[in-house]
Parts: structure tokens; C-alpha cells; sequence
């Protein structure tokens, strides 16, 4: 069986992990197994899951590690947790701040003995556990996993809401050798105040942050600027420059009704607007400051605040970042895989650290698997010999066509694998996703698969940033907005990108290709595979039913063609059906 290493978070959006004799091998938030959005708890599915792709035993398990000093947490559904929210201030409840500091004050060997506890649930009892800090987990996950060179320095940021005390950290990283610059105590949180903005507006902190920066590019430039300024009056740098920095003797969240009463009045899309405008100006002077003082101008990034793109898009755009890149969905779900790169750099060498490859860390979807998910239903199944081409040719009559195949991928963003695909440039797309299927807030965008050999046509990319992971925001080209209407924001003409590699194995490139020979466009509607309200589809059956129960029409499940009614053309070759028994 060789080595196996095992990393776990377990809190908002649990996750977990396994490397096998080094090699990152699995990676599965807890959500995609219990169907629960952003699970928030132990992970005890998704090592399950991890053992299971790896066909080991728990007693196998040789070594954990866990991305944190201060967990885990019991679960609490989402209604019970807007519950509490709901009476945090009118019944002077215990911060979410204070009641992390008791979790980092709590004894070693008490939090020893509960995570123990957990794995002895799911049957690790042999396991040794090493604890990395929150935050180094974070950078670790941003150095190992992204870095080019393993010689080059590199300048390493990490911001979120909390964790292990603090919120944001700066380090530089030179062969595997970290040198912690600055920490932010966890009081001076601008990961929190997103947090806050977003419960007070009705949707779900650690979940719903996205919609907000959805709705910000619609608002006047001059009343988001209002909005922004407020917001400096509470948090701001402090002299170094290097750390965030409240202005008022009360943490942030306890600072909170202050600021929502100076904001009453406003209109909600001002004050998204002004958060968004507030976390650009304030984390983009923060990153140039820590250039200048460590005079290191390659910038990699980890934590939930850097799942904001025009964040990403601001520091990579700086004049002294020579090179930028974002971990893919690096907020706390990424934890584990920092936490493994951490122990095995420690173990093996920082050279022995493989960077990540893709994101495609998931379970596969097996021929046997899709014919039983479809088995039993009314569905048609179909083998086609070139199933890129059959799907160019629906794509390009105007069909919404889904795609579950190849490995899932870890995280927030679907990467092609477990996707909806539809015409960019069909500017009613938006409208039949949401009506259909999707069912999403009217004002989100949706975002766009490029080729990679055609992205010139369609972004503005003069440093030839790589966006595999949808990570990065760009400008469109003054020409482009005809061929992406639908998979750019209608407010700013701004996108959300996936840079798919033309010689991508994964299947999506092989589609881009044959649109582009029918359509001369380079570049798809991409969207994730996925009911409203639920996690983005893991398995054949959890595909077969999105398919069942919304008005999609067409799915690829594995090798096969899935649809709800016999095809009216031929792709590039006859097929017939499969038998279903």
C-alpha cells in the first residue's frame, strides 16, 4: 500500500484529502457526499471517500494531518446556524472571534483528544496527528502547489476570515524555507466583514460572499465610493503597512452594528459595491507594500478572501508583480491539501512536493456506473464514437448540454468535468439556465471555457497569466462581447475565465475544438453541473438526476450520450442504443 497520508478539515466546507507515497492522490469536500452545501463539521464521508479511491483501510492510514490548531466543530445545519447568527447581537452572544481564541487557548491535548476521537470514529486508531497552523496551511498550499521554480523566491499572502488567531499573513518562501513577515490578528478581519455584509443582506455567510460580488458592478461608481469610504473609517493598514489594522477599539464583528447602522439608508447595491470597492483598494496597497518591503515581486495567494477574482485581477495587474497566481478554490477547503504539502516538504524535502497539476482530484465516472444510474429510467443511452463532435453540433443548434465525466473537481468551480455547456453567444442563454435549471440570482454572471490558443480574441491578458481554475478576472477585448454575451458580467464586460490547454485530456478542450470548427468560436458557456441549492454533482446518479429534474435535455454521462428523448440527427457516426439491463 506504501505511505499514506491523510488531511482533514473539518469545519465550514469540511474537506479531506490522501497522498500516497507523496503523490496528492484524492481530495472531496464533505458537501459532494451528503448533498448538504458547504458542509460545516468533521469530514467523516469524505475520508471515507479518500480511503476508499485509494482502496485502503483506515488501519493503513500511517500519518494525519489537520489544518488547524483550533478544531473541529460539531455539525450545525444551515438553519441552526442562521439561527445563531440571527441572535448574536441582541443577545450579546460569544463572538465567532472569541470563540475561536478560546479554541486556540483550549489545551494541546484536549483538541488531540477530540480529533482522535473522530478518526476512531470512522475506525484510525493507528494514525499519528501533526497539527500545521491554519495560515501556514494556507501558504503552504499556495507555495507547493503553485510555484514554477523551486529555487525562485516567492512572496506568499494569505487572508480569510479567521483561523488559529489570526486573518492574514505575509511570508516570503525560498527553497521551501518560510520566513513569516507579518500575521493580522483575527479581530481586524476584512474576511468578516464580508461575512456580516452578507448576513445582514439575507443570504448565507461562508456560502452566499459570491453574490455580492455579483451585484457590485451594477452600482454608481460615486455611491459605491461613499460606501468604500465609510468602511476605511473601521479598518485600514497600520504604519508598516503590512498588517490590517481596526481603527476602533471593538473587533469588526463587534463593530458590526455601527457599521450597518452608518449604511442604513443605502441602497443594497451601493453597499456591496462599496465592499467590493473597499477590499480592492485596501488588500491591493496591503500586497504592494509587502513587495516593496520584501522586495520579492513573484505573488502566490491563499485564503477565502482571494476567492474574489477582481481582488486577484488588481494585485496581478500592479507594475512591481512580475508574476501572480491565486491557489483554486483557496478558501478552507483547501486547508488539507496545504497541510499535506506542509508534511511532506518537513519529511521528504521541498523538492520531493509535487505542484498541483489540476484540480481534477475526484471519483471517476466508470462505463458500469452510468449505465446503472440510467438503468430503470425512461432515459435514452447512447454510445457515439466521437462525442466531442456530437456535442459541438448541439451546442451549436442552441442546446444546454451537461457533462459528468472524467475525475470531479476539487473545489468551488466547475472545470469542464462536471459542467453545463451552452453558446456564449447567445444572449438568451442566461435567462434559459436560470429559468430551467440553475434557478440562480438573476444579476450573476455566468463565466467562460477559452481555448487557450485563442484567449487573444476574447481577453485582455498582455502578461499571459495563466487561469486554468477560474481564479483570475480579465477585461474583455473591445470585439468580443458579440461571441461571449452570455458568459460575461452585462454590467462591466468583465469575465470569470477557465484557459483550457488545447491539448487538454480532459475532454473539454476536445469540445472547444470541434465548436470551433463548427462555430469559429473559441471559447463556451461553463457552469457547474448542479440543481439550485445543492452541491455540484459527484457521481452518474447524482448527474442522471439533475438530468431527471430539470429541463436539460442532453447529458454526457462517462463514454455515453444521455437524453430524454431519442436524437432527430446522427452525430459523426450511427449509434445505437445500449442496452439498459
Amino acid at each position: 500500500m506504501g505511505d499514506l497520508l491523510l488531511g482533514i478539515h473539518g469545519g465550514a466546507n469540511a474537506t479531506a484529502a490522501i497522498a500516497v507515497n507523496g503523490h496528492l492522490a484524492h481530495c472531496v469536500q464533505e458537501e459532494r457526499l451528503t448533498g448538504i452545501k458547504g458542509y460545516m463539521g468533521f469530514p467523516h464521508h469524505a475520508v471515507a471517500a479518500c480511503l476508499h479511491a485509494v482502496g485502503a483501510d483506515p488501519a493503513d492510514i500511517t500519518e494525519v494531518v489537520y489544518g488547524s490548531r483550533s478544531g473541529p466543530v460539531d455539525h450545525c445545519p444551515r438553519e441552526e446556524w442562521l439561527h445563531r447568527l440571527a441572535s448574536f447581537h441582541q443577545q450579546a452572544q460569544p463572538a465567532i472571534t472569541d470563540t475561536e481564541a478560546a479554541l486556540v487557548a483550549a489545551a494541546p491535548g484536549a483538541l488531540s483528544q477530540r480529533v482522535t476521537a473522530m478518526l476512531h470514529h470512522g475506525g484510525i486508531t493507528a494514525a499519528r496527528i501533526t497539527y500545521v497552523d491554519h495560515h501556514t496551511a494556507h501558504a503552504a498550499a499556495a507555495y507547493y502547489g503553485l510555484r514554477t521554480d523551486p529555487d525562485r523566491p516567492y512572496l506568499v499572502l494569505t487572508c480569510d476570515g479567521f483561523g488559529d488567531g489570526a486573518c492574514a499573513t505575509v511570508s516570503t518562501w525560498t527553497a521551501g524555507q518560510r520566513t513569516e513577515i507579518a500575521r493580522t490578528d483575527m479581530r481586524n478581519s476584512i474576511g468578516l466583514l464580508w461575512f456580516w455584509f452578507t448576513h445582514a443582506a439575507g443570504f448565507t455567510p461562508h456560502e452566499d460572499e459570491y453574490k455580492l460580488m455579483g451585484m457590485a458592478p451594477y452600482a454608481r461608481p460615486s455611491r459605491a465610493r461613499e460606501v468604500a469610504d465609510i468602511l476605511h473609517g473601521y479598518l485600514s493598514l497600520d504604519p508598516s503597512g503590512l498588517h490590517l489594522r481596526r481603527t476602533t477599539a471593538l473587533s469588526i464583528e463587534r463593530a458590526w452594528p455601527d457599521i450597518e447602522q452608518r449604511l442604513r439608508g443605502r441602497r443594497f447595491d451601493d453597499q456591496f459595491a462599496g465592499l467590493q470597492l473597499f477590499t480592492e483598494d485596501l488588500v491591493t496597497r496591503w500586497a504592494r507594500n509587502a513587495v516593496t518591503a520584501t522586495g520579492v515581486r513573484n505573488v502566490l495567494v491563499g485564503g477565502g478572501v482571494f476567492m474574489n477574482i477582481k481582488v486577484n485581477q488588481r494585485i496581478a495587474g500592479l507594475d512591481c508583480v512580475d508574476t501572480f497566481a491565486a491557489f483554486p478554490s483557496c478558501g478552507d477547503e483547501s486547508l488539507p491539501i496545504g497541510a499535506l504539502y506542509h508534511h511532506l516538504a518537513v519529511v521528504q524535502g521541498h523538492r520531493a512536493v509535487e505542484p498541483l497539476s489540476d484540480c481534477y482530484l475526484g471519483d471517476d465516472i466508470t462505463p458500469d456506473e452510468a449505465r446503472h444510474a440510467v438503468a430503470g429510467t425512461d432515459l435514452h443511452i447512447h454510445e457515439p464514437d466521437h462525442i466531442d463532435d456530437v456535442f459541438a453540433k448541439l451546442l451549436a443548434d442552441g442546446e444546454i448540454v451537461a457533462r459528468c465525466a472524467g475525475r470531479m473537481e476539487y473545489g468551488a468551480r466547475a472545470l469542464g468535468n462536471r459542467s453545463i455547456l451552452a453558446n456564449p453567444a447567445d444572449a438568451d442563454a442566461p435567462r434559459r439556465l436560470n429559468q430551467l435549471i440553475k434557478q440562480r440570482d438573476f444579476w450573476m454572471p455566468f463565466a467562460p471555457a477559452i481555448l487557450n490558443s485563442h484567449q487573444h480574441r476574447y481577453i485582455r491578458n498582455p502578461d499571459q497569466l495563466r487561469s486554468p481554475y477560474m481564479m483570475l478576472g480579465f477585461d474583455i477585448q473591445p470585439d468580443a462581447a458579440t461571441d461571449m454575451i452570455a458568459a460575461i458580467h452585462p454590467a462591466d464586460l468583465s469575465c470569470r475565465p477557465q484557459i483550457v490547454d488545447d491539448d487538454s485530456p480532459t475532454g473539454l478542450a476536445a469540445i472547444l475544438h470541434a465548436y470551433h470548427a463548427r462555430t469559429g468560436r473559441a471559447a463556451l458557456l461553463n457552469t457547474s453541473l448542479n440543481l439550485h441549492g445543492r452541491p455540484i454533482a459527484r457521481t452518474a446518479a447524482d448527474a442522471v438526476d439533475v438530468l431527471l429534474n430539470s429541463d436539460l435535455a442532453y447529458l454526457q454521462l462517462g463514454p455515453y450520450l444521455v437524453t430524454k428523448h431519442a436524437p432527430t440527427y446522427q452525430g459523426s457516426s450511427q449509434y445505437p442504443p445500449l442496452d439498459q439491463e
